[in-house]
């Protein structure tokens, strides 16, 4: 328990400083929320600061039953210290500010705001702050902990590229400083980029954070729409790709490894899916925009619901293909080691070149076939992993609709809103939404209903594998 306490104290630490940020604006602005973000800061620091400094000489090897319990603890701790902001310097009640924490960073994008008008800038901010606090901290918990674990049968392939170790740094440290490296250089150029468009400093940072943590929430109503900005749209597609892509792609980019980067078939599915999407969206705006516009807002519109970041130029452009076809497409959702929700490529890929092999094997018995996605075979206990996580999913999925389904109007209101949260795109379900007048919006769902998205948002960034596999260690006093 010490090293789950020990992880935890140092993310809470993190936390307290970035409250620093949106304290800052609010007394700079002379707005009261300023002095309440500074004591909350001051008050997480000191009994992070206690906990680490306590804790910092009882702390060894970071076991299994560490690295999972320190990802549960955390991911279910942290919307509660990030809410007491919103509680107190905000009109949201208690719970509503846990949904709007959580929201943030599990990069949902849903919001219990009504309008963004009068909202101070210090909350503003807090609310893109967190989503791209969340982004990063889904990176290290994939790439540092669940996937060296092999936690839902995600591949580690790649992963001891992003750092280099140097001097007494563990493994982990020189991981999470890789991973960190990488998100800030692709959270500066995205801003710098949206700053040479025209975009005023502070939205540009926002949109900047939002971003590349593919979240949805925007720092002002009115949508993209508002600033009328065609380059800042185009430069906010190709961040979305990026925040949709893995990692351990970009690493290899980034230093121009031609063979690995060139073989990284997942990132590249991402990619094609895009472009397959943009099709289907500019075909359906293709009736009532010019041919440029609609194939300019449908690129945009598919980089958004593959990425699972919910950005919307036009309102309802999300729910432009018919049926449930953007509900399966958000599902599927981005590359594995990245900041997109859903149930990853990498997985469906891999389910389908085994169940590829299978019919080989149906056709020709006797026959050899090795069937590997970026470089890795695809041995029966992975494949067992891979369909055992989608099961989970799916059951996930379900028993979130059919809580939700106590309260919203029709069942498809209420699967919609079960894959927006365990996808991470919050935007889709108000997207849909938008022609049906009685689907209420997030702020009118019950106290029940609002848990279940918590509960839900939570565990499609955690993964239900994390949660089972630590009941069992405690089950079998392993922990």
């Amino acid at each position: 328990m010490n090293g789950v306490l020990y992880t935890l104290s140092q993310t809470l630490g993190i936390g307290a400083f970035a409250l620093l940020a949106p304290a800052v604006i609010g007394l700079v602005n002379g707005d009261p929320a300023g002095g309440t973000y500074l004591v909350i800061a001051g008050l997480v620091g000191f009994i992070a600061g206690a906990t680490f400094f306590t804790l910092q000489d009882r702390v060894g090897v970071l076991d299994r039953g560490t690295g999972l319990g320190a990802v549960v603890v955390t991911w279910a701790t942290l919307p509660l210290v990030a809410a007491l902001p919103l509680a107190w310097a905000t009109p949201l009640n208690g719970l509503d500010a846990v949904f709007e924490a959580a929201s943030g960073l599990t990069t949902t994008g849903a919001t219990t705001f009504a309008t963004l008008e009068g909202v101070s800038a210090a909350t503003l901010f807090w609310r893109c702050e967190l989503q791209w606090l969340g982004g990063l901290l889904t990176l290290i918990t994939f790439a540092g902990i669940l996937a060296p674990l092999g936690v839902g049968g995600l591949s580690s392939r790649g992963i001891a590229a992003i750092g280099r170790r140097e001097g007494e740094l563990t493994r982990g440290q020189y991981l999470v400083r890789g991973i960190t490296v990488l998100y800030l250089l692709a959270t500066g150029l995205c801003v710098a980029a949206l700053l040479l468009t025209g975009l005023p400093p502070f939205d540009a940072l926002c949109l900047g954070f939002a971003t590349v943590s593919t979240g949805g929430f925007m720092p002002r109503d009115g949508g993209l729409a508002s600033y009328g900005s065609p380059a800042g749209n185009a430069v906010i597609v190709v961040f979305m790709i990026i925040g949709g892509t893995s990692i351990t792609w970009h690493r290899a980019v980034v230093e121009f490894r031609h063979g690995a980067f060139s073989r990284h078939l997942e990132s590249y599915a991402v990619i094609a899916m895009v472009a397959v999407v943009a099709i289907a969206y500019a075909a359906s705006f293709a009736g009532n925009h010019p041919l440029g516009a609609a194939i300019g807002e449908g690129l945009f519109t598919a980089a958004s619901l593959v990425t699972t970041t919910g950005f919307e130029i036009g309102e309802g452009a999300l729910a432009s293909l018919p049926g449930a076809i953007p509900v399966l497409i958000a599902l599927a959702g981005g590359a594995a080691l990245s900041t997109a929700g859903g149930v990853k490529l990498y997985r469906i890929g891999a389910m389908m070149l085994a169940s590829q092999r299978e019919f080989h094997r149906l056709v020709f018995p006797s026959g050899v076939l090795g069937i590997g996605l970026a470089g890795m075979t695809r041995d029966v206990d992975l494949m067992k992993a891979l369909w055992a996580n989608l099961t989970l999913s799916v059951f996930v999925v379900i028993a979130a609709a059919v809580g939700l389904s106590l309260q919203l109007p029709t069942i498809g209101a209420a699967l919609t809103a079960a894959v927006a949260a365990f996808a991470s795109i919050g935007p889709l379900y108000a997207s849909m939404g938008v022609e049906q007048a009685a689907w209420p919006d997030f702020a009118a769902f019950d106290a029940v209903s609002k848990t279940v998205m918590i509960v839900t948002m939570i565990l499609g960034r955690i993964e239900l594998f994390a949660f089972l596999a630590l009941i069992g260690l405690f089950a079998d006093r392993r922990f």
